[in-house]
Formats: structure tokens, sequence, C-alpha cells
């Protein structure tokens, strides 16, 4: 799916200002007439799309997504994603490991 700038100024409508105003992606697919099954798919992608425009788009799994201009609050949410980055690239390296130990004819490079 391409994104729009139009689709983008709907969404920038919808989602709040202020952490404590965080709206889910469930809520955000809804308002947007996108799919609501599984993991909103079409919403996230959407989000990551203003977020490359340029827009301030936050989220924590807990709260949901919102705007913000708080250095602070941007600066968690780098830390926090950074974390997440680095604790999937763990998995992924202990996965492939593992793999390796136990196959040792087959393999991952």
């Amino acid at each position: 799916m391409a994104n729009t700038d139009k689709e983008v100024q709907h969404l920038l409508e919808i989602i709040p200002f202020g952490k404590k105003n965080a709206v889910h992606a469930i809520d955000i697919a809804k308002e947007l007439g996108y799919e609501c099954g599984g993991n909103q798919v079409e919403t996230r992608q959407l989000i990551r799309y203003a977020i490359r425009k340029g827009h301030i788009i936050l989220s924590t799994s807990k709260n949901g997504y919102w705007c913000s201009n708080s250095k602070q609050e941007i600066e968690n949410c780098i830390k926090g994603l950074r974390n997440r980055a680095e604790d999937i690239n763990k998995r992924s390296i202990e996965l492939k490991e593992n793999w390796n130990k136990n196959n040792s004819n087959n393999l991952i490079k």
C-alpha cells in the first residue's frame, strides 16, 4: 500500500498530543477505516511513513501512540527502541548459535 500525504494528515488528526492521551493502533485503524484484525499492519506502515516524513510520533506497547515535542519523552522513546533492537539482535544470534550447535552439517552463516 502506497501511503499519501492526505493519509498522513488524517493520521495526525487522529493521534493526540501528549502521552497521557495516547491511542492504540487498533483505535487508529478504526478511525482510518483500515483492517482491524491482526496487528494493524497498514496502520503501523502509515505511522512509519509519517515518521520518515518528519513527524514525531512516539509509542509504547502499553500506552499506544502520541505526538510529542518533549525532548525527554523523545529520548526515552529512542532509548526504548534501541533496547528492543539490541534484545532482538541478541535473540537472533542465540537462535543461530543454537541451530549451528545442533546442525553442524547444515550451518546458518
